[in-house]
C-alpha cells in the first residue's frame, strides 16, 4: 500500500488563500486505497458527517474505512466560519410543520443540544481546535428584525434550548458594534472552533478507534454483489454490508445522485491578518459568534489569534471576486469602525448544499446505502450527531430508534438555474449596496 504525505494538500482553491488552510495542523491521514478490503460499513467523504459516522462506528467495535475523493475536510468542513449551532436556520415550529408534530419534535430535541456533543468530543479526543463554548448570537441588523427574533426565542425555548434575548445595549456590548444596538438571541450552549482541525481532530480519534482513512481516492463505482456492495477506486476496492454516502453539497456524478438532491450554493470569507490588540479586544470581546438578519446574512467572529473572520452568501470567482471582497470591507467598515482601513489578509469560498425546505435530509438510495444531505450551511453540530446516530442505526439494525425520518432521495428540480440565480441575485445585491 503507498503512503504518500498529503499535509499540504488543505482546502482552498487556486487563487484563494483561506485562513484555516494556512493554520491548520498536520493533516493525519497520509495514505491513499491501493489495496482490496472488505468491512462492515464503508463511508464516502471526509467532511463532520462522514468522519463523526467512521468514528462512532469504530467506538461500536465496527469495521469501517473512509474514502475521501479529495483531502480529509476539503469541502464544507474545512471552509465555514467555524460557528458550532444547534438546531437548523428555520424555526422549530416550521420544522414541525414541515414533518409533522411528533416526527419534528424529535429532529428538534436531537439537534437542540448539538453543541454540546461537538465540545464533549472534542474534551473526550483532546482535539486541538480553539474549541470556545462562549455562546453565539442571532443578532438584529435592524429594530424591526427583533420581533422574528423574540418568537424564535420563544419557540427554542419551548423545546429546552439555553437561549435567551438580548436587549440592544448587551447586543452592542457582547458585539462591539454601534450598528448592532437592537438586540439578538444568545445561545450559550454554541461555540466556535478551527473548523479544519476539528475534521482533522475526528479523522485522528477515527484512526485511533480502528477505522482506515483514505483520501485521494474518489468512488469511481458503487455496485450491488450478492450481499455487499462493491465500492472501486483507481487503485483499490472495498466490500461493505452497509454505506454512508456523506458528500453532501460536494457531491458528483458518482455519488449515486446525491449531488441532485441539493442547490450547490457558494458562501465567502473574508479575514484580516491579527488585529491590533485594542482593535481586537474591542469587537465581540467575549469572542461570541455572530449572524445578523439581513437578507445577505452576515456573520462575524474573532479567532485565538485576534484576527476578524466575516462570511456572506457568493463565490469569489473571477469577477466576482473584487465586487465581494469590496462589499464585505464596507459591510465590515459600517458593522466595525474600529477595523476601517485594514486590508483582507485571507479570502476564501466554500459551497453549501441547500433543500428547498431549507431542512437537512437521511435518504437512502438503495438498501443498507444511507446519504445524508442538505445541511444548508449548518453542519458542523448537525453532521456531528447525525453521523453518532448514523453509527446507532446501522450497527443495531434499529430503525425505530433513529430521530430522523429516513426517505426516498430527493431531487431538486432544475437545480443549476436556481443556483445560478442564487449566485448572480447576491452578486447584484451586493452590486446595489456599494452605490
Amino acid at each position: 500500500m503507498q503512503i504518500s504525505n498529503m499535509t499540504e494538500n488543505l482546502p482552498q482553491d487556486a487563487g484563494e488563500n483561506s485562513l484555516w488552510g494556512d493554520t491548520a495542523a498536520a493533516n493525519p491521514v497520509t495514505e491513499t486505497l491501493e489495496d482490496s478490503l472488505q468491512v462492515d460499513v464503508l463511508v464516502v467523504g471526509g467532511g463532520y458527517t462522514g468522519l463523526s459516522s467512521a468514528l462512532h462506528l469504530a467506538e461500536k467495535d465496527a469495521s469501517v474505512v473512509l474514502l475521501e475523493a479529495k483531502s480529509i475536510g476539503f469541502g464544507g468542513s474545512g471552509r465555514n466560519a467555524g460557528l458550532v449551532n444547534a438546531g437548523v436556520w428555520k424555526s422549530p415550529d416550521y420544522v414541525e410543520q414541515q414533518l409533522g408534530q411528533e416526527q419534528g419534535s424529535r429532529f428538534n430535541q436531537t439537534l437542540r443540544n448539538s453543541p454540546n456533543l461537538v465540545f464533549e468530543l472534542v474534551k473526550r479526543y483532546r482535539i486541538d481546535c480553539d474549541a470556545s463554548q462562549c455562546g453565539t448570537i442571532n443578532i438584529a441588523h435592524k429594530a424591526s428584525a427583533m420581533r422574528y427574533l423574540e418568537h424564535r426565542c420563544e419557540q427554542m425555548q419551548k423545546i429546552g434550548a439555553s437561549v435567551e434575548i438580548l436587549d440592544g445595549d448587551a447586543a452592542q456590548a457582547l458585539s462591539g458594534s454601534p450598528a448592532y444596538r437592537h438586540g439578538g438571541i444568545l445561545d450559550s450552549t454554541a461555540g466556535t472552533i478551527h473548523p479544519l482541525n476539528y475534521a482533522y481532530g475526528l479523522a485522528q480519534a477515527a484512526a485511533a478507534q480502528g477505522a482506515r482513512l483514505y483520501q485521494q481516492s474518489p468512488l469511481e463505482s458503487l455496485s450491488r454483489q450478492g450481499n455487499y456492495w462493491l465500492a472501486e477506486t483507481e487503485n483499490g476496492q472495498v466490500t461493505a454490508e452497509q454505506v454512508v454516502i456523506a458528500t453532501n453539497a460536494y457531491a458528483d456524478d458518482r455519488s449515486q445522485g446525491v449531488q441532485d438532491s441539493t442547490l450547490p450554493v457558494f458562501i465567502f470569507q473574508c479575514a484580516t491578518a491579527t488585529l491590533p490588540p485594542a482593535i481586537a479586544k474591542s469587537i465581540i470581546p467575549q469572542r461570541h459568534g455572530l449572524w445578523d438578519t439581513q437578507t445577505l446574512m452576515t456573520s462575524s467572529r474573532v479567532d485565538n489569534e485576534g484576527r476578524l473572520v466575516m462570511s456572506s452568501a457568493g463565490s469569489l470567482r473571477g469577477f466576482h471576486r473584487p465586487i465581494r471582497s469590496n462589499w464585505m470591507m464596507r459591510m465590515r467598515n459600517r458593522l466595525y469602525p474600529q477595523a476601517r482601513g485594514l486590508p483582507w489578509a485571507y479570502h476564501w469560498t466554500g459551497q453549501v448544499g441547500l433543500t428547498s425546505t431549507r431542512l437537512l435530509r437521511i435518504q437512502v438510495l438503495a438498501p443498507g446505502v444511507f446519504a445524508p444531505a442538505g445541511f444548508n450551511g449548518r453542519g458542523i453540530g448537525p453532521g456531528t450527531v447525525i453521523g453518532k446516530h448514523l453509527a446507532d442505526t446501522l450497527v443495531s439494525g434499529n430503525r425505530d430508534e433513529f430521530p430522523f425520518q429516513i426517505e426516498c432521495l430527493q431531487r431538486e428540480s432544475w437545480r443549476k438555474s436556481r443556483s445560478a440565480c442564487y449566485e448572480y441575485g447576491t452578486l447584484a445585491l451586493q452590486l446595489i449596496d456599494s452605490r
